[in-house]
């Protein structure tokens, strides 16, 4: 027996002594029970030995194969296992296949344990991705899967010594609507030291309230306010005498000696630095020669100082990844362990730099564990207000040792302001004076403004952060434990102009790609198999040759005085320029164009989406006389219903005109597409436009998943190549036979400039006709070509929402309240006061009360409940009037036996459940609980409660996401967020599959969200006790299949004809699965011509004929029609792996192959020969042959050299 459970009344003997697992031995009793209370180490040991309790017995109860479960048979063995052992197959089914018997709430990888074993390479081998860089004494070891199959491959001589899975809540892992978290008006103390430069609690409050309180106020600031003055902690004598402009200063005061602030690291301020640039004016100029050019101020941190702030940070530093993994699944298709794409800190680059930094010496006479620090970065420029000249160009920096599931919201904080770059302003007075009075031409300016831009990259990449790189920082965390942290740069988030400027090559020039040497007269062969073998073969490489170039041209420009865009730098450089992560990384082996990342929103929604939905509208005005096709088009757009909190918000009067539109709109319009484009054209050019829309989507999808395995990747790569086949056909074939003309608003624009250049000159006036040139659809562009670049990205850095630059354009508004804040005169200077305030006073709010509470107004209900509907009895519904009041009406005929059918297996069960129930003999067991109620009186029947039943407006319904998160969909039965889908045989009352057994999914419209309180009377009563039970009045979609091709259509469903017995019923919330966007098939028409219908209750007089149920709504919708391959998904697992879906799946992969698709753009040997024409061809109406358009001997023999 442990000495802590030792009677007081034994006596103790003269040698005792016993040691706690902390370490620290007692030679005291009760001194070690009273040690026991407080302990770290021993609670931490507890917990995990919980945890491992927990995983065994959750193993236990897993449904298993007959054949498997001697086999696999769960043991009390270590947390950690070798590669071999990591999980038996199936481990994370579903016992029951058919319908939603249990709501698996997500969860995080199985934490480890302290007595985990290490298991050496040449033991058991990593996977490919990885074997490469392992020495033979580092080692791996791999968790126990979790209830997902998920399991975690550590790399290194020793066990993670910070684990933030452990601290990962349910609550982290939900995506509500919004992530505020309300301020504890409770916490800390009296003490004024606390709350400094504050002089006491109540000025602190205020003072939170108004600088992070948001800029304009809302009524939930206002409430937050009556919080405060209403606390009864609130004095208002405390902020009498507050000398609020001094508390400012101190806040905002970047300044070392500024007095005692509270942060953890007061180097993090700002810094303001004096930027003087060297102008190069050629020798033919007035005024020739190298001169010195002094910029504005230059507001930027070092880095160094914000990785301290960052890890001293207790808040920031309990899910602060030290150690990366791979992230493994046990479930997938292969039944091989397969690896999970997502976060950086379990991407491939992350694990390869680590693996290289603990494989390297260490610093002599240190042992400290080593661990890489991702830096992420973002800049773009932008406008701070809508009228007037005021622009910031901010730095962003992240961490990409944090989730970016939390990364994505301002309100986590987890963005750091880093910099803020200048413009030339007034640069051309100062060139326009060396040149003799003559301009300086466009050249000349970008070439000073990439010197502008560079020259500050170099302050920031200063001798204190190139010492951090090559010998380390040394931090004494949170947890007490020194480690040495070494920064590394990952990613860099931009736009195309921006990339440009950071690669030093010209925006759209001859290579105009800032991650190879394709020449621009190549950028549009987007999926040949030749383009992807020279994405690899013509990378581009910060070598010594390019290095070497760019030191021979600078010579000729700034000692020589040749001209920036003269025939000797040309010649010499081309593609080269001088940069400053080369200039100061490059002898630390770092490629600056890796880390320039792909941009979905720029390249595809802003960019190739929005081009191909502007030709379209071209296509439709050039086929009929008066726009009579496009005002068809905005009026099905109008017509599509919402869905969602905001993922498809009501289109505006004219999507046509595409006004005042961002990237998420555009992203609307590609998602609902198929329906609003369907039947206006001929059907020759009707069925390749659809073909193509739906690629498009689909494309769009797959990169944008938040999660993705080596399956979807292969299937990423077979879709980018039939994008490329099917957009240069749509050129080739479509497009030429209609004579586009540019769109109203681009004639008008193209006019105005026109009119800008020709001041002064008579005015000609001319007709839109006149004015509206010829338009041809153009593929030569870059953002075309960078499409291929995303699974290669992917499979580097994890998913594109990790690096996108949408981030980056949400902080934009951070940067803008501020600017609001300023007197808008040296307004950068104030901005990054104001910074430093917030930052210090959300440190102070953490250090008071680090563990906020989440704000119970965003959250709707309990995130383990899989539903949430009312209690309230406030809109009763007498059953008896409420037939005789709809008499004659289709949906309510048989309402009542249909409702006492579904009523009698919900209440046995409920019944069975009860323990005082479940504890009676056979003879007085409720009968039938386990199959379907017959209609005798021997099964009994249900008797409810005053015949009443009792009305909600709303369903809060949860569900668990393909990638392991928990989302809510809202029901609401009186607008369009009122269609559920549940699988396919969870409703047992209808039989709607019939027509197709193979669709795993039917669909419903809700048409009321009621409850009864109801009770059981028949064999086995107990008492008359009633249960309140849920349900859901439905009117059933009848599943049509698809329209066209199986790759190339939406699925399609009808309502059930009236006089049909099963077009209304009754379904359990608990089987529903989630909400379904279903859009009208605009093209067949209404249902009801004259507009009138027979049911009053299911309102069919606005019946369609027929609709479209939208896949692509959303991620995890995109993934339900694709079985087995969303890891959060384990009810679409074991229920169908024998049946042939019609959805989309692993097998399909097969297909490609068979017609000689290229699958993969990692596998394509760069050894091979070269072939002249793209392989391969597009199934059903795209097999035509697409390879007459291009020039194919011309592709060949060009020089790539040059």
């Amino acid at each position: 027996m442990d000495d802590s459970f030792a009677s007081s009344s034994y006596a103790i003997p003269a040698g005792y002594s016993t040691i706690c697992k902390c370490g620290r031995s007692f030679a005291q009793l009760n001194a070690y029970a009273n040690h026991q209370r407080t302990c770290k180490k021993r609670k931490k040991y507890l917990s995990n030995a919980l945890a491992k309790a927990k995983e065994v017995w959750t193993a236990r109860k897993r449904p298993c194969r007959e054949d498997e479960r001697d086999e696999t048979a769960p043991s009390l063995s270590p947390t950690w296992h070798d590669l071999d052992t990591a999980t038996p197959e199936s481990s994370h089914s579903v016992d029951d296949s058919g319908s939603l018997a249990q709501h698996i709430l997500p969860q995080p990888p199985p934490p480890h344990t302290a007595k985990s074993t290490l298991s050496s390479t040449t033991d058991h081998p990593p996977t490919s991705d990885t074997s490469s860089l392992l020495s033979h004494t580092l080692r791996f070891f791999v968790t126990l899967p979790n209830t997902f199959g998920l399991s975690r491959r550590y790399y290194g001589n020793q066990l993670p010594t910070h684990d933030p899975e452990e601290v990962t809540t349910l609550e982290n892992l939900t995506l509500t609507p919004s992530d505020q978290v309300s301020r504890d008006q409770n916490t800390g103390g009296g003490d004024k030291n606390l709350f400094y430069p504050y002089p006491n609690k109540s000025s602190f409050l205020l003072g939170d309230w108004f600088w992070n309180g948001g800029l304009q106020k809302s009524h939930k600031s206002f409430r937050e306010l009556l919080q405060i003055i209403g606390n009864p902690q609130f004095r208002p004598e405390d902020i009498s005498a507050t000398r609020w402009n001094l508390i400012n200063d101190k806040l905002g005061s970047s300044a070392e000696g500024a007095g005692r602030l509270t942060m953890p690291f007061k180097g993090a301020g700002w810094k303001k630095t004096a930027i003087n640039i060297k102008i190069p004016i050629h020798k033919r100029a007035d005024n020739p020669g190298v001169h010195d050019y002094l910029t504005a101020d230059f507001f930027h941190r070092s880095l160094v100082s914000v990785i301290h702030e960052k890890l001293k940070n207790q808040t920031h530093d309990k899910l602060f990844h030290y150690q990366p993994y791979e992230l493994l699944w046990n479930g997938g298709p292969s039944k091989k362990p397969t690896r999970i794409h997502g976060e950086l800190y379990t991407s491939k680059a992350f694990i390869e730099a680590h693996c290289k930094l603990q494989e390297s010496q260490p610093e002599p006479g240190c042992e400290l564990e080593r661990v890489i620090v991702a830096l992420m970065f973002w800049s773009d420029s932008t406008h701070l207000t809508s009228f007037g000249n005021s622009k910031l160009w901010p730095c962003y920096m992240f961490f990409g040792n944090k989730s970016k599931y939390r990364r994505c919201k301002p309100s986590c904080h987890l963005c750091n302001h880093v910099a803020y770059f200048n413009h030339i302003y007034s640069f051309k007075d100062f060139a326009t004076s060396h040149f003799g009075g003559k301009g300086p031409g466009a050249d000349f300016m970008a070439h000073c403004h990439r010197e502008l831009f560079h020259e500050q990259w170099k302050i920031m990449l200063d001798d204190e952060f190139l010492e951090a790189c090559k010998h380390s920082i040394v931090i004494r965390c949170c947890d007490g434990i020194k480690r040495r942290f070494y920064p590394r740069i990952f990613t860099y988030s931009a736009d195309y102009p921006e990339k440009a400027l950071l690669a030093t090559i010209q925006t759209m020039g001859g290579c105009p790609c800032p991650r190879c040497l394709i020449p621009k007269s190549r950028v549009q062969n987007l999926g040949m198999s030749l383009d992807i073998k020279q994405r690899q073969m013509l990378a581009h490489l910060d070598d010594n040759v390019r290095q070497d170039k760019v030191a021979v041209s600078h010579s000729h420009i700034y000692d020589h005085g040749y001209g920036v865009h003269s025939n000797i730098v040309e010649n010499i450089l081309k593609e080269h320029s001088l940069n400053a992560f080369s200039e100061r990384l490059g002898c630390l082996g770092f490629n600056l164009f890796i880390m320039l990342v792909v941009d979905l929103m720029h390249e595809f929604e802003l960019g190739v989406w929005k081009a191909l939905f502007t030709h379209l509208i071209r296509i439709l005005s050039a086929a009929h006389t008066g726009d009579t096709l496009v005002h068809e088009l905005d009026r099905r757009y109008r017509l599509t219903p919402t869905f969602g909190h905001d993922t498809i918000q009501k289109f505006s009067s004219n999507a046509s005109e595409m006004k005042k539109m961002g990237a998420r709109d555009f992203e609307d319009l590609l998602q609902c597409a198929i329906p609003a484009f369907e039947g206006l054209l001929p059907e020759t050019y009707n069925r390749d436009i659809l073909t193509l829309l739906f690629t498009c989507a689909h494309w769009h999808t797959l990169a944008k998943l938040r999660m993705h395995t080596d399956e979807t990747l292969i299937f990423l790569d077979a879709v980018t190549v039939k994008l490329g086949k099917q957009l240069h056909q749509f050129q080739k074939d479509t497009c030429i036979a209609f004579k586009t003309r540019e769109l109203r608003r681009e004639a008008e624009h193209h006019q105005h400039q026109q009119s800008r250049s020709h001041v002064g000159e008579a005015e000609v006036t001319t007709t839109h006709q006149s004015t509206q040139q010829l338009k041809t659809f153009n593929l030569q562009t870059y953002k075309l070509h960078a499409l291929g670049d995303y699974s290669t990205s992917i499979r580097k850095f994890g998913t594109t929402d990790s690096y996108s630059t949408e981030p980056g354009e949400l902080e934009h508004r951070t940067s803008k309240a501020r600017y609001h804040r300023t007197d808008w005169k040296e307004y950068v200077e104030q901005i990054t006061r104001i910074e430093r305030r917030q930052a210090h006073i959300h440190h102070i709010r953490d250090e008071q009360a680090p563990h906020s509470v989440a704000n119970e107004e965003e959250v709707a209900t309990s995130p383990e409940a899989h539903f949430h509907i009312g209690k309230s009895q406030n809109y009763p519904k007498n059953i008896t009037l409420f037939l005789q009041r709809n008499l004659g009406d289709p949906a309510v005929k048989d309402f009542l036996p249909k409702l006492q059918h579904f009523l009698l297996p919900k209440i046995k069960e409920i019944l069975t459940g009860e323990r005082s129930f479940s504890d009676r003999n056979n003879s007085t067991a409720v009968p039938g609980t386990t199959s379907t109620p017959a209609s005798s009186d021997s099964e009994g029947h249900v008797f409810i409660k005053a015949n009443h039943m009792y009305r909600h407006n709303l369903m809060h319904l949860n569900h668990t996401t393909y990638d392991v998160r928990q989302a809510q969909d809202i029901i609401n039965p009186s607008t369009s967020h009122c269609n559920i889908m549940l699988l396919g045989q969870a409703g047992a009352t209808t039989n709607l599959e019939s027509d197709d057994q193979r669709h795993p999914y039917i669909y419903a419209r809700m048409l009321g969200i009621y409850h009864v309180n109801a009770t059981y009377i028949g064999p086995g009563m107990i008492d008359y006790r009633s249960h309140q039970i849920d349900f859901l009045w439905v009117r059933w979609y009848q599943y049509m299949g698809h329209f066209s091709s199986r790759y190339s259509s939406l699925d399609r469903a009808c309502f059930l004809p009236m006089a049909e017995p099963d077009t209304f019923g009754f379904v359990d919330p608990s089987d529903v699965l989630r909400g379904c966007h279903i859009i009208p098939q605009f093209s067949q028409g209404l249902q009801h011509s004259d507009g009138k219908g027979v049911s009053n209750y299911a309102q069919d007089k606005l019946d369609w004929k027929s609709y479209y149920i939208n896949r692509f709504i959303d991620r995890d919708m995109f993934m339900q029609y694709h079985l087995r391959l969303g890891v959060g998904h384990t009810y679409t697992d074991t229920s169908r792996k024998d049946t042939n879906t019609t959805v989309v799946n692993v097998e399909d992969f097969k297909d490609f192959e068979a017609e000689g698709e290229v699958t993969s753009l990692q596998d394509c040997s760069t050894d091979s020969e070269v072939s002249n024409s793209d392989s391969g061809s597009d199934s059903g109406n795209d097999s035509e042959d697409s390879e007459q358009c291009l020039d194919y001997d011309e592709y060949d023999t060009l020089d790539y050299k040059n």
